[in-house]
């Protein structure tokens, strides 16, 4: 997944959210209006809005021989479809059994052997997961997994 992003102060993007303009340089400070510029061509061409607000507590880890190796541990996921401004806190449902936590491994190429043998003997599997899509099923009524669904799904023991 390639990741395009720019700052942008939390004022100016919610003038962005629900007041657009067409004039990004003029009413809008970003740290990279070309990546905003593209960012606006996706929500006009998608017609996007807000739709909910998803929160959790990350544990970053960076490998100190290997920069393109990042490991993070998210835990507390929730989200909520009410009160969308950021600034009213990370209230929410939680999303998925807030006993588990969300393992990733992110690297450039490949896993190091070192790690895929720690992930097998914690029998961990590789498995695609979104936090959007999760949450949506919630907020749109559906169930959440069973605990041993999402205990796979997650590859914990």
């Amino acid at each position: 997944m390639n990741k395009r992003r720019t700052l942008i102060p939390l004022l100016d993007a919610y003038s962005y959210i629900y007041n657009p303009s067409d004039d990004l340089e003029r009413y809008y400070e970003a740290s990279n209006y070309q990546i905003l510029k593209e960012v606006d061509y996706f929500r006009k061409f998608y017609q996007l809005e807000p739709e909910m607000v998803v929160s959790y507590d990350r544990h970053a880890f960076h490998c100190i021989t290997d920069p393109d190796l990042r490991v993070t541990f998210d835990l507390n996921l929730r989200c909520r479809n009410e009160d969308l401004n950021i600034d009213y806190g990370s209230d929410g449902k939680h999303f998925i059994d807030p006993n588990l936590v969300v393992l990733e491994v992110k690297v450039t190429d490949s896993v190091p052997l070192w790690l895929t043998q720690i992930l097998q003997k914690l029998e961990c599997e590789q498995r695609s997961a979104s936090k959007f899509c999760t949450s949506l099923e919630l907020l749109k009524g559906n169930e959440l997994p069973a605990i041993e669904q999402e205990k796979t799904m997650i590859g914990a023991r």
